[in-house]
């Protein structure tokens, strides 16, 4: 039996329905070490978990908890419903070293043989969203199962369409995190690693968009924490990595970095290899060919926030995490959680080879 949790040889509509897959389809059947952790005051048993991505819905978060992930991040939900990018959504890419953005990659339909410690995969799926109240039902039923020692996070995103104004979009953040809200969940999540509207690139990399975005959930979201999501910023425009942290310090709770990194995905003619819109021939990337991203936004974050002096501010470092020691990596940075997507997806026992080794 293959361990995945999540089936890439499935559609995102196969996953959604009958997953997860693998090692989640039952429970471990040895009992692994619980330590004595907090996120925002709330006892955890380990500060490492899933970021928004892979957890599509309650099952696959109780298959997270079950397996150790403490952290478990429910996928981004969107205020309207939101179809997926065709299938496949994941392929594997011939590429070794590291991957950084704008890298021209070929890609490998054929993925049985990923190894997740190098290669890199695509993450392509356009953050699909079923309508808003099949996701609060779900998740809401999801708390009930929560329990001492776990924690909820749910991630949201505004949805822009072509016709709208950055005063909508903006509006629609607001609202979306509104309807977040609702279902009780103890720490919500910010999306600002997707497209931004008007100038081109990531929502985190327009700092005054995202610093107006934030300031219009604050009152919103009341004592909720509340998690940005960012992106890779590269070193040379770190004054404007500076300026977004300060924006997220003023109006948030603290952030979770990176997301994917995105690059040209072509066949082996140079033409695009996912199907459908344009749009596909870049795709965010993903495994052990980003862990350098992660790390390097990890450690200039923690740098920023150690001369600021922000004791409060809650660092969250994902990128490239697939072994015990790309975790302890990152804590030995000084952030407060790591989380895992890629690893986590063709490792589902990460979690508990991390428990065991011996730090709890």
């Amino acid at each position: 039996m293959k361990n995945e949790f999540y089936d890439s040889n499935k559609t995102y509509e196969e996953n959604y329905t009958d997953g997860p897959f693998g090692l989640f389809r039952k429970l471990p059947e040895q009992e692994y070490p619980k330590g004595q952790y907090s996120l925002f005051g709330i006892p955890i048993d380990i500060p490492f978990g899933i970021p928004a991505g892979p957890l599509l819905n309650s099952n696959f978060v109780r298959g997270a908890w079950a397996w150790g992930f403490s952290l478990a991040t429910y996928k981004t939900v969107r205020g309207t419903e939101y179809p997926c990018h065709p299938f496949p959504n994941v392929i594997r890419l011939k590429s070794s070293g590291n991957v950084r953005p704008g890298d021209t990659l070929v890609g490998d339909l054929n993925i049985d043989s990923i190894d997740v410690m190098h290669d890199g995969i695509t993450n392509s799926f356009g953050v699909p969203s079923r309508p808003v109240e099949v996701w609060q039902k779900d998740v809401r039923e999801t708390l009930q199962e929560m329990t001492p020692g776990n924690l909820l996070l749910l991630s949201f995103m505004g949805t822009k369409s072509d016709t709208m104004t950055s005063s909508q979009y903006i509006d629609d953040f607001a609202r979306t995190a509104k309807l977040a809200k609702e279902t009780g969940a103890p720490v919500l999540e910010v999306n600002f690693s997707c497209p931004n509207v008007g100038k081109e690139g990531l929502i985190c990399n327009d700092v005054e968009t995202s610093s107006t975005i934030l300031e219009a959930m604050k009152p919103v979201r009341g004592n909720v924490p509340l998690l940005v999501k960012v992106g890779y910023i590269p070193a040379d425009q770190q004054s404007m990595l500076e300026a977004l942290l300060d924006a997220i310090h003023d109006h948030a709770s603290g952030v979770v970095s990176i997301n994917t990194i995105q690059a040209k995905v072509t066949n082996d003619g140079g033409q695009q290899i996912l199907p459908g819109s344009p749009v596909r021939l870049y795709s965010g990337v993903c495994g052990g060919a980003i862990r350098w991203a992660g790390l390097e936004m990890a450690e200039r974050i923690m740098a920023y926030k150690k001369r600021k002096g922000w004791k409060d501010f809650v660092v969250i470092g994902v990128g490239g995490v697939v072994s015990p020691d790309d975790y302890f990596a990152y804590m030995k940075l000084g952030v407060d959680a790591v989380q895992s997507a890629t690893g986590a997806m063709w490792k589902p026992d990460l979690a508990i080879d991390i428990r065991r080794s011996g730090i709890l």
